[in-house]
């Protein structure tokens, strides 16, 4: 997202090598409330196919909106303004020829390259120009020797125990269907495989596991990959994705979404 990225997947641990491998597209259910929200259309891609940032239940009152590179509102970031009474669509200076802008406030980004990596920033502004502003990220890998479509779906899935989740309680993300012949795998808030961003990994080759520096009071990793997060708040609202790497270094991966709502 040239010097806008907020984060570069030039700081990519030795996981990003790994991502050499293609995956599933991941189905996303649409929200059923009338919350504003973005969904990555896929979350994780290959280089050279389209994302669509879906953008569902865009409010009625708003009259103009914008979409941003990064995780910041900057002018020399922005990719375009939609001006909803007349339809006319001003493109900004990180728009790089790629980049379509649809009435429901929607963002589709062809042909992506690993510099397209990164969080994405929608601004909307009402009649009454109070703004409101809404992020989402994906990642973007290379095809492995040439291969530029998805291998064979991933049979790994992940369920949130409770299903309903609360500020205070523990939650365990349950991993089933877990790949045999592992060497490793890694658990990341988001898709984005940044070592800040990292909340766990186990390596089966020295039967050791390292914990993210936010989550080592409150959190027990399984063998089988599960996840219990003690005491979860309001800040561990989001994605969590999950990568394996077997032995013969194929990848798999599984996203689930977390939400931690009030009492």
């Amino acid at each position: 997202m040239m010097d806008c990225v907020a984060l570069s997947c030039k700081v990519c641990t030795s996981w990003q090598g790994l991502l050499l491998t293609v995956s599933l597209l991941t189905c996303w259910l649409i929200p059923t409330t009338s919350q504003l929200t973005i969904k990555s259309v896929p979350p994780i891609a290959v280089e050279g196919e389209n994302v669509l940032l879906f953008v569902h239940n865009l409010p009625k009152n708003v009259k103009v909106f914008s979409w941003f590179t990064g995780a910041r509102v900057l002018k020399s970031c922005e990719i375009a303004t939609h001006v909803i009474a007349i339809n006319a669509t001003v493109i900004g200076l990180s728009h790089s020829g790629r980049e379509t802008v649809f009435k429901n406030g929607s963002l589709l980004i062809k042909s992506v390259t690993s510099k397209d990596s990164g969080y994405y920033t929608l601004r909307i502004l009402d009649a009454n120009s109070r703004p409101k502003i809404i992020r989402t990220e994906f990642f973007v890998h290379s095809p492995l020797l040439g291969y530029k479509k998805h291998l064979t779906p991933s049979q790994l899935k992940i369920a949130l125990v409770p299903p309903r989740v609360e500020e205070n309680i523990n939650v365990i993300l349950w991993v089933f269907q877990m790949p045999k012949k592992l060497q490793a795998f890694a658990w990341h808030k988001g898709v984005l495989p940044l070592d800040h961003l990292k909340i766990a990994s186990h390596s089966f080759l020295t039967n050791s596991t390292m914990l993210g520096h936010a989550y080592y009071d409150r959190l027990t990793v399984r063998n089988d990959g599960s996840l219990l997060l003690l005491n979860v708040t309001k800040n561990d609202t989001g994605l969590y994705t999950l990568r394996t790497i077997s032995v013969d270094l194929k990848l798999e991966w599984a996203i689930i979404e977390v939400q931690v709502n009030s009492k």
